[in-house]
């Protein structure tokens, strides 16, 4: 009797601390939203409003029933994403959901933009459409990590079968193929930039940065591609280069592509490529171990995001570094996609009349939904007011659109797990992340074309297996860089 007494007491303090245990990620993730949900109405509200107000960060005030009611819906929303980090997509969507719809579902309420049920509407649908491309893209998808290297069979001449690619009838190295690719695609690049801006050597101070992307602007009046070549240039074939001759211990590589990102940033100004290299350092050490890591650290990086820009500006009376970071990266998605949901929801959809559809399809408007958006914003101003892929989708589609986006979303994110096989998801989302962060202010065909997402995804898909040991320590350590 006393035997089975304790065996019951043993079995129910096990069910205890599996509950227990069991609660405690979706417990702690919770928070994290509500402390996400807190830091980006304090910021917007109290710094960021003010000083831009003219420019429509308006402001009203919400209830607090609404409030918790947004805050539920995007804490729903998280605990559908992947609980653990172990492909590619589950970075991106991460990423998505930290600066694009995350501020997407929690700001229309107080922006004033939409009324109190038009806010809670628009979150739920847009909450739908991404949780439904999270769903997707894990939906009966294997989880193949860089483990299974090690049980790749080999090939002859050494090394193993996912070293190579078969071209044809010809089986190509990988680590070479990438190679070449960078070389082309780098030569191109530089090349048209010699003849079209030239190149500066001398660095540029962040305040000074607006009269070099207006040189650089006119530069580019005239077209041609390099407007198309630099993204992809600096947010990955540069990236790739400096990961890889890292990986491998190649430094006069990692000093040249230290120098590729130089150029760039003191020819465009563009600053999100002088910050690109502290952030894929950040991101490759949160996600540098042997367990796979959970997704919430990705979310905390917006949240102290936010809170050190805004602690330094108050140390230093100013609007700076907020306005640089959360503003731009963060607050502005979540403005202008209550802006969007707005004025689409009055007004004909735009159709990609004035995109790939251009052909068949008259637009009703005269220019983009992008100036559309900035002459109801701004009457009488040329203003782009890019805003992220939903509410791209929602302009021209409406309601319909946004599950469209979230279906090709969630296409690309499956192709990107295919392809990327093989290769430590650490790397990938070092590769990818940068373009991919360009979805919340662009469109996705945009952030194909322009902004290097297309030129990752088929690097990701060609690029070597084996040799990311720093990245991935169960990672092998394969052939020479």
């Amino acid at each position: 009797m006393t035997v089975a007494s304790a065996r019951d007491v043993g079995v129910t303090h096990a069910s205890g601390f599996r509950a227990a245990a069991a609660l405690a990620r979706p417990t702690a993730l919770a928070a994290v939203v509500v402390v996400y949900a807190a830091t980006l109405h304090a910021v917007y509200t109290g710094l960021i409003s003010g000083p831009f107000a003219y420019a429509g960060y308006t402001v009203v005030p919400q209830p607090w029933q609404d409030q918790v009611l947004a805050t539920l819906v995007a804490v729903v929303v998280a605990l559908l994403l992947p609980a653990r980090i172990t492909r590619a997509s589950d970075i991106v969507l991460w990423m998505l959901f930290g600066v694009c719809v995350a501020p997407a579902i929690l700001m229309p309420g107080y922006t004033g933009y939409l009324t109190s049920i038009e806010a809670m509407r628009f979150a739920l649908l847009l909450a739908t459409a991404f949780a439904a491309a999270a769903v997707a893209v894990g939906w009966g998808g294997d989880r193949v990590g860089s483990e299974d290297l090690q049980q790749a069979p080999a090939v002859d001449g050494g090394g193993t079968a996912l070293d190579t690619v078969r071209i044809g009838s010809r089986v190509v190295d990988r680590n070479a193929l990438a190679w070449v690719l960078c070389a082309v695609y780098s030569a191109a690049t530089y090349g048209v930039m010699a003849v079209t801006t030239g190149f500066s050597l001398h660095f540029v101070a962040l305040d000074d940065v607006y009269d070099v992307r207006a040189a650089y602007a006119d530069d580019l009046s005239a077209g041609g591609p390099l407007g198309y070549l630099l993204s992809g240039q600096a947010y990955v074939v540069n990236v790739y280069v400096l990961i890889r001759a890292f990986a491998r211990r190649t430094w006069p590589l990692v000093v040249l592509a230290l120098l590729g990102q130089f150029v760039i940033y003191t020819t465009t100004g563009f600053k999100t490529v002088l910050f690109s290299i502290p952030a894929m350092i950040a991101i490759a050490v949160v996600l540098r171990r042997r367990r796979p890591r959970s997704g919430a650290p990705l979310l905390l990086g917006p949240v102290l995001l936010m809170l050190v820009s805004a602690g330094v500006d108050l140390l230093q009376g100013s609007i700076t570094w907020t306005s640089l970071f959360s503003r731009r990266f963060i607050v502005t998605p979540g403005l202008l996609t209550s802006v969007y949901a707005d004025y689409f929801s009055d007004h004909p959809v735009a159709l990609w009349a004035k995109s790939f559809t251009r052909l068949w399809v008259t637009s009703p408007y005269d220019v983009t939904p992008t100036k559309t958006i900035g002459q109801y914003l701004l009457p009488g101003s040329q203003v782009n007011a890019n805003a992220n892929l939903f509410a791209d989708g929602y302009a021209n589609l409406g309601t319909v659109g946004l599950f469209v986006i979230a279906a090709v979303l969630a296409v690309w994110l499956r192709c990107l797990d295919r392809w990327s096989r093989g290769v430590p998801a650490s790397v990938v989302g070092v590769l990818v992340v940068m373009s991919a962060v360009t979805l919340s202010n662009t469109s996705i065909l945009t952030a194909m074309l322009s902004h290097g997402l297309l030129v990752g995804t088929v690097l990701v898909a060609v690029m070597p297996r084996r040799g990311w040991r720093w990245f991935d320590r169960d990672a092998g350590e394969g052939p020479p860089a």
